[in-house]
């Protein structure tokens, strides 16, 4: 397997004490998803996967409420029963958050909410902005 320089810098984010949600962002087609992937198979007993891109009816998990326990439920009635989140051991990936405004939003609410690691890619984030109608877009978290 190729050693990417990523790798490093993800794990070093993991063991850091006040770990906030992390974006990584870069063009299409780089390798963010699969690094990202990789990283947390090897790193988190539980990963939740979320490709906004791929599938955007995930949107909808966070069109309500953005409290954490109400986004978890979510999750779980939109990618089934067999999911399971536990503090401390579960990784949730937002892959292609630029294509959901309020999930962007929603990372102050995990970071303060601190049970679960959030990573976060985005393409086009630069270029596509914030939507047409940007929601409350966090900052200094």
């Amino acid at each position: 397997m190729l050693k990417r320089k990523i790798e490093k810098q993800l794990l070093s984010w993991k063991n850091s004490k006040e770990r906030n949600p992390l974006i990584l962002k870069g063009c299409r087609q780089c390798g963010k998803t699969w690094s990202v992937n990789a990283f947390a198979k090897e790193q988190y007993k539980n990963v939740i996967y979320l490709n906004f891109f791929e599938n955007p009816n995930y949107k909808e998990i966070f069109s309500g409420a953005l409290e954490v326990d109400h986004l978890t439920m979510m999750m779980s009635v939109f990618l089934g029963p067999d999911i399971s989140f536990e503090a401390n051991e579960t990784i949730i990936i937002l892959d292609e958050i630029q294509e959901c405004p309020e999930a962007r939003t929603a990372l102050k609410f995990f970071k303060l909410d601190g049970r679960y690691d959030v990573l976060c890619t985005g393409s086009l984030l630069g270029v596509k902005g914030y939507g047409e109608k940007p929601a409350s877009i966090p900052g200094g978290i």
